[in-house]
């Protein structure tokens, strides 16, 4: 298996890029890549002889999806994420406008979203804090090719990867585990060290527990690519995550 990884976005984001070794069939996963990145990102992927089959989406916010379109229309992938987030990734004026209706708080400041920006031609939207001004930005995506529910396996040649359906995040959070590879891309469900935020729409902390302690029952030795930050174990995480110690408590 062949596996890159770049930094992408203001957050920043881990796109990974999955080939089989002797095909190049390919596997892009959360392609959070802001328009100014998008030629670069794409020179990089492309340039290898890389045949993009899939582009996947861990879970619908607006950093792991900003490139879903152009993507798209450059490699004839087709785009699969789960149905729960669905509105959430073609629609997110739709999700913006509810965090700001409902008073998600701000993750930076705490403060309550007042101000929603639209542009449904060009299929963009933001939402602003009122009280920081910090911003959550998101690029409309095609509508998938291939909804998931969990339990899919995904083909990319011979490299089987089998969809986990682990919310908390969000509502269709899922996570991609290759039991052949050793490997599991988490998205925002599972970090280094802790676990995503469950504070913006669509959250659980229950369903976030639930999800975690189905991640500890893969295998120790399991490498842990999440959306952000640096790789891990599952052992390492099992035994020193406070979030997953919490989850997996008596």
């Amino acid at each position: 298996m062949l596996l890159q990884r770049h930094v992408v976005g203001q957050a920043p984001t881990n796109l990974y890029v999955v080939a089989l070794e002797d095909t190049l069939e390919t596997m892009i996963i959360d392609p959070g890549v802001e328009e100014k990145e998008a030629d670069a990102i794409l020179q990089r992927i492309l340039k290898p002889g890389l045949k993009v089959k899939f582009i996947v989406n861990t879970h619908g916010h607006g950093d792991h999806i900003g490139g879903n379109r152009f993507l798209k229309e450059s490699t004839q992938g087709d785009i699969l994420f789960h149905e729960k987030d669905s509105e959430m990734i073609t629609k997110p004026w739709a999700y913006f406008s509810e965090s700001a209706k409902r008073r998600i708080p701000c993750p930076s400041c705490g403060g309550s979203w007042s101000i929603v920006e639209k542009d449904e031609d060009k299929g963009r939207a933001t939402l602003r804090c009122n009280d920081c001004g910090f911003a959550l930005e998101a690029l409309a995506s095609p509508p998938a090719d291939k909804l998931l529910h969990g339990g899919e396996t995904i083909e990319v040649g011979s490299l089987r990867f089998e969809v986990i359906h682990t919310p908390g995040h969000t509502p269709g959070s899922i996570s991609l585990y290759s039991r052949d590879e050793e490997v599991v891309f988490t998205g925002d469900t599972l970090f280094r060290g802790s676990a995503g935020r469950t504070t913006f729409l669509g959250g659980s902390d229950e369903d976030m527990m639930k999800s975690l302690s189905r991640l500890m029952e893969l295998p120790d030795d399991t490498v842990v690519y999440p959306g952000h930050d640096e790789k891990t174990t599952i052992g390492t995480e099992r035994r020193t995550n406070p979030v997953v110690l919490k989850a997996n408590r008596p």
